[in-house]
């Protein structure tokens, strides 16, 4: 999968729409519904297998004006890659970190670029049984009074959510680290910890970003409706959540210095 995106974008987005629509060869009226999305992106315009007709788009879109970018599927699997984190210590200088799979990392607050805050969204689908009795005329008939009642069973499916904060941190050519709220032991809080998982990772995202005063800071992946804005019509959030997140940390750490 090959992800091309436009960002930075001006405010005329009239002008921005008729541009894109030529690009696309799509109406003006798709690009522009496109483009009436809040913000200045970045914006999933076309998802591609292969990398070649991605960088053809991404040389015209460039050429028409666009600031665009390339997210290729290499990208999005070193995002994947990511080192889940399963216990934290915040020290004076920086953060030692015990990950999911029992290995040790360390890393100075002021190395930290980067920090992406949003909320991961698990849908699923379960079944359950529901009895229902009714009254019967021929089971009464049948049994001869003694049974008045029938049982039916229906099934039916019921859809599930499930929503859990996240911290990515990113820093130079490491590996990102990732801060899953009801993943992580905050025991390392000691006296500061809270009587909460919620009110444990609020806490952990101040200290964050009171010790990395220099590092970016982006929450527009904390609601559904945002994450839908950077992956466009053709990606779910549930399912491609990594795609935004690997295409948002490129795009603003690409704009660092």
């Amino acid at each position: 999968m090959h992800i091309v995106a436009i960002h930075d974008l001006n405010e005329d987005k009239e002008t921005l729409a008729k541009a894109l629509a030529a690009d696309l060869g799509v109406t003006i009226y798709e690009a522009g519904a496109r483009l009436r999305l809040p913000g200045k992106g970045p914006l999933t315009v076309a998802v591609f297998a292969e990398e070649a007709p991605a960088a053809g788009l991404l040389e015209k879109l460039r050429a028409t004006g666009f600031k665009a970018s390339i997210l290729t599927a290499g990208e999005i699997e070193t995002e994947g890659r990511a080192l889940i984190v399963r216990k934290f210590s915040l020290g004076g200088g920086g953060l030692d970190v015990t990950t999911e799979k029992g290995d040790g990392s360390s890393i100075a607050f002021q190395e930290i670029d980067l920090i992406l805050r949003g909320t991961a969204i698990v849908r699923g689908v379960t079944t359950e049984t529901v009895k229902n009795r009714s009254v019967s005329l021929g089971s009464a008939v049948l049994s001869g009074g003694m049974k008045i009642t029938k049982t039916t069973k229906n099934v039916r499916e019921v859809t599930t959510e499930e929503r859990q904060g996240f911290v990515n941190l990113y820093a130079g050519d490491r590996s990102p680290l990732v801060f899953r709220e009801n993943a992580l032991i905050y025991e390392a809080l000691g006296p500061l910890l809270k009587p909460s998982r919620a009110a444990n990772f609020t806490y952990l995202i101040a200290e964050l970003r009171r010790r990395c005063p220099d590092a970016l800071y982006d929450e527009r992946l904390l609601n559904r409706a945002a994450q839908v804005t950077v992956l466009g019509p053709s990606l779910n959030p549930e399912e491609y959540l990594i795609v935004a997140t690997a295409l948002l940390q490129k795009v603003l750490r690409s704009n660092i210095g």
